[in-house]
């Protein structure tokens, strides 16, 4: 009876000093309209969001990953917390860092929930967590090492790259895109411009207007494309699938299921597809 009394206050003792652990900060910046705003964290989620007026607001959630090796966590989450890794020159904000080389960060995850002025030019990154971004961004430039990518109401390019992730992201203004995973689905909506867009393994659907080359990969996975009475040049190739196309087109060689190339509704821009196993379906 007494050896489980005592196992169980070590327990709840154990519970409290890794509740006691997490923490968190708050500041606000004054910028211009069109601040230039980076977000960096080793290991957690980073959301932007656009709010109203000329400010920057950041609220950080720190979480101990009690381990083996965690050591002081407890005190470093304090430090960090005192002096919080925010830099401010000018109209250029940082917020965080690459957590790999300092040692101060070591078994600790951060959570980033940021409001910035619309038109602000966004770099978030995270080596390991999702990415979200809602109705901002006159540019966005997001990069996680393993993790989802969701990204709405961007007025301007955008290049997006996960290690292992679904990238959706949503255009409302022109910009040249580039999106890359090496697992996971593309979705890619009111896209007006030039696209590259690859992935190892995953489908891949777009919708817009190709004003500019486009150029869609997938290693194993369909591509889906909408766009409508676009004129467009097309470099068709299912390694292993059916091309399927609801316009005309003006034939170019041979005949062959596999491998498409013409004019669409009197040509233009070309959009190269290809995939190694899937389907082809342009409408």
């Amino acid at each position: 009876m007494k050896l489980q009394v005592v196992a169980l206050a070590a327990a709840l003792s154990f519970a409290v000093a890794t509740a006691s652990a997490d923490s968190t900060f708050d500041r606000t910046l004054s910028t211009g309209s069109t601040p230039n705003v980076s977000v960096s964290t080793g290991s957690g989620n980073i959301h932007l969001h656009a709010g109203s007026g000329n400010q920057v607001h950041v609220i950080a959630h720190l979480h101990a990953n009690h381990g083996l090796f965690s050591g002081d966590v407890d005190s470093r989450i304090q430090q960090i917390v005192a002096n919080p890794p925010i830099v401010q020159n000018g109209n250029d904000i940082t917020i965080g860092e690459h957590h790999g080389s300092n040692e101060l960060y070591r078994n600790i995850s951060i959570d980033y929930d940021v409001t910035v002025p619309r038109a602000s030019a966004l770099a978030p990154s995270t080596g390991s967590g999702d990415i979200t971004v809602e109705d901002a961004g006159s540019s966005l430039k997001a990069s996680s090492g393993s993790g989802n990518i969701h990204a709405s109401g961007v007025q301007g390019a955008a290049t997006l790259g996960t290690g292992s992730g679904n990238i959706d992201f949503r255009q409302s203004a022109p910009g040249d895109v580039k999106a890359e995973t090496g697992s996971g689905n593309i979705q890619l909506s009111g896209i007006s411009g030039g696209l590259i867009s690859r992935t190892g393994s995953g489908d891949i659907t777009i919708q817009g207007q190709p004003t500019s080359q486009w150029k869609l990969s997938t290693g194993s996975g369909s591509v889906n494309l909408a766009v409508g009475h676009s004129h467009f040049n097309l470099d068709a190739s299912a390694g292993s699938g059916n091309i399927d196309l609801a316009q005309p087109i003006l034939m170019q060689g041979s005949l062959n299921r596999h491998h498409v190339t013409g004019p669409v509704n009197g040509g233009g821009p070309t959009i190269s597809i290809s995939t190694g196993s899937g389907d082809i379906r342009i409408k």
